[in-house]
């Protein structure tokens, strides 16, 4: 067994390259895909809260009882608090040209990171830097967190 191991090592080795290009593909599709779908989302419910007569108290409600719903059938990943950020996701990226663009190495942990920064003009700094510069989620919070963009003006 050992020697055919051997024998086969080159084959081995190019198929277990091929089988991680895949995983990593299938990632990448699987994270665009949520990303967008909870972009959609915010856009929806922000469409919907502006037809409200009673907007504050009309989409406090609408949030309550869509994650009511929604959790029934698709888990708890829809809670209020995460269809809030959804909400604010679409207010603060509401160009789906540029969450079209970043999210092919951006995932919903950066995004919720981005949410944070209250300065749009650093907030689309930071997103730009970090899809350009493929920041891992830690390093953009530390970015963010020692005012990275502030401190370069």
């Amino acid at each position: 067994m050992e020697k055919d191991v051997m024998l086969y090592q080159s084959i081995i080795t190019d198929i277990k390259e091929i089988i991680s290009a895949g995983q990593q593909n299938a990632y990448s599709a699987a994270n665009t895909a949520m990303v967008l779908t909870y972009w959609h989302i915010g856009k929806r419910i922000i469409e919907q809260e502006q037809d409200g007569s009673e907007r504050a108290e009309y989409g406090k409600r609408l949030i309550s009882v869509l994650s009511e719903e929604l959790k029934k059938e698709f888990g708890k990943s829809y809670s209020e608090r995460n269809l809030q950020y959804f909400r604010k996701f679409y207010l603060c990226f509401p160009d789906e040209q540029i969450v079209n663009t970043r999210v092919h190495n951006l995932s919903w942990s950066h995004f919720r990171s981005l949410l944070r920064v209250p300065d749009e003009n650093a907030r689309m700094w930071y997103m730009n830097e970090a899809a350009a510069e493929n920041w891992g989620v830690r390093t953009l919070d530390r970015n963010i967190g020692t005012q990275y963009y502030y401190r370069l003006l």
